[in-house]
């Protein structure tokens, strides 16, 4: 029973973060935090998450505006990493 919860709210909130752009970790994190220990909610959490955007690009990838893809993508991608 309890995995089929987690199972559920990581889809909904899959779902939920296609449309808003943003918002699974702050979801996952707590639900993820009732059933598991933190260090391993957290890790899970970072599962889902990579999951999640691997899925979102490969269902968008055909639509994606190149331009502003390699425009925004250009620099995002190391103030990100300096940013972390």
């Amino acid at each position: 029973m309890d995995m089929t919860v987690i199972a559920v709210v990581a889809a909904l909130a899959s779902a939920l973060t296609l449309y808003s752009g943003f918002g699974l970790g702050t979801i996952l994190l707590p639900a993820f935090a009732l059933f598991f220990p933190v260090p391993v909610a957290v890790a899970a959490t970072g599962v889902v998450h990579l999951l999640n955007n691997v899925f979102k690009a490969g269902l968008l990838w055909r639509q994606a505006d190149w331009r502003v893809v390699l425009r925004f993508g250009l620099t995002a991608v190391p103030a990100a990493m300096l940013g972390a």
